[in-house]
C-alpha cells in the first residue's frame, strides 16, 4: 500500500476535492492521507483523515528545531498569518499574532507533518509554498528522504501541469533533462517549440478563478479559519482597507505612472511581482522586498541608462505595494514607473530596452523568446540554462551591463530551446482542458486526472528507493 499525504486548508474546497481524487484513484493500492485541522479523525475507503491534534508526538518547536538542519522560522516566513516579509507592516498580515502565539499556533502542525512524515507517507503532494503548511512539509520531507512535489500552473499548459520538486519551486528533473537536449541539440524539435511557445493558452483557470467564491463559501472560508492557525484579525483587515484607499488616492495624485514612453534612450526593463506574492514568498522570500533590489540594479546602472519598473497587471494599485513604496523609486532620478495596463509586449520589443531583470517570473522566458538578454535574480523553473545571466553580486551584474552595451553579449540559442524542451517533457498531462473551467472549484477538480497520473506513474518511485532526490539522502 502507498501513502500520498495531502495538507488541508481554510479553502472551502478542499475536501470535496480529496474525495474526488480518492474515488478516482479507487482501489489501486493507494492510499490518500488528508492531514486536517478541522476534520474529525477518520477513515473513508482509501482515504483516512488524520487531525493534526490526534498524533502521539508533543514536541516544542525547540526541541523539533534540534532535529533538523533547515530553519524552522524561515518556513514560517511564507506564512501571511504570521509574518510580513514583503512591505514590513503589521496589518498586511492576516492574524495579529506574537511570536509566543504563532509558536503555540504552529507546534501542532509541525508535530503531526513530523510524525505523518516520518511514519506514515511515502509521498507528500502540495501546492504552492505561500504558507506555513507547505513549506515545512516540504522542508520535513527532505529532512527524511520521502519524495515531495509541489503543483505548478504555468501559462503554456491548459491541459498539465508540473510538478516540482525542490523547495525553491524548481525542479531538478527539469535541470537534469536540460543538460541532456543542451549537450545534444538534435533532439529538439525547434518548430514544435516555437509553436507551443508562441501563445500563452492558461489565461484564466487559476489567475482569475480564485475570486468568484460566493458569498456562503467566503464565510465558510473566514469560519475556517477561526478554527485553524490563521484566526483573522479584523482590526487588520480594517487597516488594510484604509491603508489601500488612502493608498490609491495618494499615488493617483502624486506618482506618474507611465502607459508608454515619453523618453529616449537605452533602458532596462524589471517588471514587478505581485506583492505578496507565493512565488516569491515560498520559493526566495530573501528578496520578497523588491525595492531592496530595485535600488540596488538601480545605483549599478551605467550612467544614460534608465531603470524601466512596470507593474504587474494583477496588481492591486496600494495593497502590498503602497504610496511609500511608489514614493521611494520616485526619488531615484534613474527610474520610470509604468502601469500595469502599459504593454509588456511593447517595452520588450523596444530596441532600446538592452535587458530584463527578474526575481523568477515567466517574464523572463518571455524576453528569452525573443532573444533578449535577461538577468535571474532568484531560482527560476529555467534558471539552469545557460542563455540566462545569473549574477553572484551586483559587481558581476555591473560588469555584464557593460558588456551588453558594449555589444558583447551573445545569445545562446541551444541554451533556450534546451531549457523550453525540459520544461516541456516534464509537464504532466491528462486528458483535460482548464479553460474550459472557470471557477477554483471546478479548474481544481479537474487536475484530479493529473494527480492521480503522476501518483501511478514510476517516477517518484525510483526517486523513492534512491532517498527522495535530496543530494543529501
Amino acid at each position: 500500500m502507498i501513502n500520498v499525504l495531502f495538507l488541508d486548508r481554510s479553502n472551502p474546497d478542499f475536501l470535496n476535492w480529496i474525495y474526488e481524487l480518492a474515488r478516482f484513484i479507487g482501489d489501486s493500492g493507494v492510499r490518500l492521507l488528508f492531514l486536517s485541522d478541522k476534520e474529525a479523525s477518520r477513515v473513508h475507503g482509501n482515504l483516512e483523515i488524520i487531525n493534526v491534534n490526534d498524533v502521539p508526538q508533543r514536541l516544542n518547536l525547540v526541541e523539533l528545531q534540534g532535529k533538523y538542519s533547515f530553519s524552522i522560522y524561515r518556513t514560517l516566513v511564507p506564512e501571511r498569518a504570521f509574518v510580513d516579509y514583503s512591505s514590513f507592516r503589521r496589518s498586511q498580515c492576516y492574524s495579529r499574532l506574537t511570536m509566543e502565539e504563532i509558536a503555540r499556533k504552529a507546534q501542532p502542525y509541525y508535530n503531526a507533518l513530523d510524525y505523518v512524515v516520518r511514519e506514515r507517507a511515502d509521498l507528500i503532494l502540495e501546492g504552492l509554498a505561500d504558507n506555513f503548511m507547505t513549506a515545512s512539509a516540504g522542508a520535513i520531507s527532505q529532512h527524511y528522504c520521502k519524495p515531495f512535489r509541489m503543483i505548478f500552473v504555468y501559462y503554456w499548459w491548459s491541459d498539465g501541469v508540473l510538478l516540482v520538486d525542490r523547495q525553491d519551486q524548481t525542479s531538478s528533473h527539469v535541470d537534469q533533462d536540460y543538460l541532456k537536449f543542451y549537450a545534444n541539440p538534435g533532439l529538439v524539435d525547434r518548430a514544435e517549440i516555437d509553436k507551443l511557445f508562441s501563445t500563452k493558452k492558461l489565461n484564466l483557470a487559476y489567475s482569475g478563478a480564485g475570486g468568484n467564491y460566493s458569498f456562503k463559501k467566503r464565510l465558510t472560508q473566514i469560519a475556517n479559519r477561526f478554527k485553524s492557525y490563521e484566526p483573522p484579525s479584523i482590526l487588520n483587515w480594517i487597516v488594510r482597507r484604509l491603508g489601500r484607499t488612502s493608498s490609491r488616492l495618494l499615488i493617483s495624485w502624486f506618482i506618474k505612472r507611465n502607459k508608454v514612453r515619453s523618453d529616449t534612450g537605452k533602458f532596462l526593463l524589471f517588471p514587478l511581482h505581485v506583492s505578496p506574492e507565493a512565488s516569491l514568498l515560498g520559493s526566495c522570500p530573501e528578496l520578497a522586498d523588491q525595492y531592496s533590489l530595485i535600488k540596488n540594479i538601480s545605483m549599478n546602472l551605467p550612467f544614460g541608462v534608465s531603470l524601466y519598473v512596470k507593474e504587474h497587471p494583477h496588481q492591486i494599485v496600494g495593497d502590498g505595494l503602497n504610496f511609500e513604496f511608489y514614493s521611494r523609486l520616485n526619488a531615484l532620478p534613474n527610474i520610470k514607473y509604468f502601469s500595469g495596463d502599459a504593454s509588456l509586449h511593447s517595452l520588450l520589443k523596444d530596441p532600446d530596452c538592452i535587458a530584463v531583470a527578474t526575481i523568477n517570473g515567466t517574464v523572463g522566458i518571455e524576453a528569452a523568446l525573443i532573444k533578449k538578454p535577461v538577468f535571474v535574480f532568484g531560482q527560476a523553473i529555467y534558471g539552469a540554462a545557460d542563455c540566462f545571466v545569473k549574477p553572484r553580486n551586483f559587481s558581476e551584474f555591473r560588469a555584464a551591463v557593460m558588456e551588453i552595451l558594449k555589444g558583447g553579449f551573445r545569445f545562446d540559442e541551444d541554451a533556450l530551446y534546451a531549457i523550453l524542451k525540459a520544461i516541456d517533457d516534464n509537464v504532466i498531462r491528462a486528458d483535460i482542458d482548464m479553460n474550459d473551467h472557470h471557477s477554483w472549484e471546478a479548474v481544481s477538480l479537474a487536475t484530479v486526472p493529473i494527480y492521480a497520473k503522476f501518483i501511478h506513474g514510476q517516477s517518484w518511485r525510483e526517486e523513492s528507493e534512491m532517498g527522495g532526490g535530496s543530494d543529501e539522502c
